[in-house]
């Protein structure tokens, strides 16, 4: 266990073979969750996305997409060519 030391404005260094495991290269921007039942601080690195792509990470979203993934696991897929794309289509 690697020990590091909070500053007194709150700042702190993750020693670098902690960076490397992790992946992290330069500045990272991190998301921080307070676990009070275990006295614990969590980071973890932040992905910051446009807001007209936000969509795609909604619970509804994401449910959709779980499904779809059940669904070609199980088999229920159709294939579908660049003709019946075009029926489709009016």
């Amino acid at each position: 266990m690697k020990t590091v030391t909070v500053s007194s404005s709150g700042r702190l260094t993750l020693p670098t073979e902690v960076r490397r495991l992790i992946g992290l290269e330069g500045e990272t921007e991190m998301e921080v969750e307070v676990d009070e039942a275990s006295d614990a601080v969590i980071l973890r690195p932040a992905v910051l996305l446009r807001r007209e792509d936000a969509w795609a990470y909604t619970p509804e979203h994401r449910d959709l997409l779980a499904r779809a993934h059940r669904d070609s696991r199980e088999g229920r897929v159709r294939e579908l060519g660049e003709g019946d794309l075009e029926a489709l289509g009016g």
